[in-house]
């Protein structure tokens, strides 16, 4: 933290965005369908000081030898890669929609594991965008910083993502999970209490170096399985409006990998309106088990998993005080997500990491997480 004190003047402010973990719905955003995501308790800071000097500075103290220094008129959709495009996109995005600002200077620091699937590009996207809302536009609502921060991913970035990270991080509440339909854009707040449930991200050590790409696949692939299937069912607007009745009725005309594509996703809204029904009645057993379900279905179905993901949930399914498991964030590497009873999380642990060291030989680190709120601004001290 100590670049973010560093140089501290008196127009200095301090923002933290919190990463996230979805715990069903897995690729549903895109699809219509409902999701059921927790902000994590940790994420990313943001110290942000206004310049008069017309240019956009990046520290970070993750990248401390990637330091960024441009004019701010110089921003543009495709000019970054990397960490700072995600940042710079926020700029880019909030000032076009409230006005420009002469400077910034800013310097970033996170306790996030960053490019694991849990969502370190939104935080840092959503932290910068409720920052500039804090000089730019104070009455700001959240929808419109959702909106402005997901503009900043697919927009400036080129990620075809869905508007899932961005609703979870600035909707968390503490202690609830998030109930997110994105087709009514309906949102409802089910109790999960941190001081019966804690939240276990694994690393399963595969780097997510093929996720962008790959994810973009998934995204044309159910595009046209829903354009096929359209054909047949008119009325249907996304997959999530494809019922078990009908999928079954009409797999005969989607080909592989269409398919499997359409059948994770019928499963995955059974699976959400089932996990749903069960935080409501405090049934933490009955929804970790559709979490476990939803990621042999990501596994089998939607093919985003890795043979270490696997291992993980495996192992966690065995271990003690464990309600459920299943990759987290698009798949394609990076970490798997646990609820754990709090009473059992040292013999978790060491399940765990020696089950994963013995099963694959690799080492795994097991981060514990509570349920969190938004984003905020953090006072800092005179």
């Amino acid at each position: 933290m100590d670049l973010l004190t560093n140089g501290v003047n008196q127009a200095t402010r301090l923002f933290f965005a919190p990463g996230r973990a979805n715990l069903l719905g897995s690729h549903m955003d895109y699809n219509g369908g409902w999701v059921m995501p927790v902000a994590l308790s940790k994420g990313t800071y943001a110290a942000v000081t206004p310049n008069q000097s017309g240019r956009l500075t990046f520290r970070s103290a993750q990248f401390p030898g990637e330091a960024i220094d441009i004019p701010m008129k110089a921003l543009h959709p495709d000019r970054a890669q990397g960490w700072s495009a995600y940042a710079e996109g926020a700029v880019y995005t909030a000032t076009q929609a409230w006005g420009e600002m002469e400077g910034l200077d800013m310097a970033f620091c996170a306790d996030l594991p960053m490019a694991k699937g849990l969502s370190s590009s939104a935080s840092i996207e959503s932290a910068v965008v409720f920052a500039l809302a804090h000089w730019l536009n104070p009455e700001a609502q959240a929808d419109e910083m959702i909106r402005l921060a997901h503009a900043a991913e697919t927009q400036y970035v080129g990620v075809r993502c869905g508007i899932l990270d961005q609703t979870a991080i600035f909707l968390a509440e503490k202690d609830s999970l998030l109930l997110f339909d994105c087709t009514e854009l309906t949102r409802e707040h089910l109790p999960l209490d941190g001081k019966q449930v804690e939240i276990a991200i694994l690393d399963s050590g595969v780097a997510r170096q093929l996720a962008s790409s790959a994810f973009n696949a998934r995204v044309a692939e159910c595009t046209h399985a829903l354009g096929i299937l359209q054909q047949k069912l008119p009325g249907i607007c996304c997959l999530r409006d494809v019922k078990r009745a009908d999928f079954e009725k009409y797999a005969y005309a989607l080909p592989s990998p269409y398919r499997q594509r359409v059948e994770h996703v019928v499963g995955e809204v059974e699976r959400t309106v089932l996990g749903a029904r069960a935080l409501r009645k405090g049934d933490l057993v009955t929804f970790g088990k559709a979490m476990t379900d939803a990621h042999k279905s990501l596994k089998e179905f939607y093919e985003v998993s890795t043979p270490e993901l696997d291992v993980l949930v495996d192992l966690a399914s065995e271990a003690p005080g464990c309600f459920g498991s299943r990759l987290t964030g698009a798949g394609f590497g990076g970490c798997t997500v646990a609820l754990v009873d709090p009473d059992h999380k040292t013999a978790f642990s060491g399940f765990m990491t020696e089950g994963y060291a013995r099963d694959c030989g690799l080492p795994t680190e097991v981060q514990w997480f509570r349920p969190a709120g938004g984003p905020k601004e953090i006072p800092l001290s005179p």
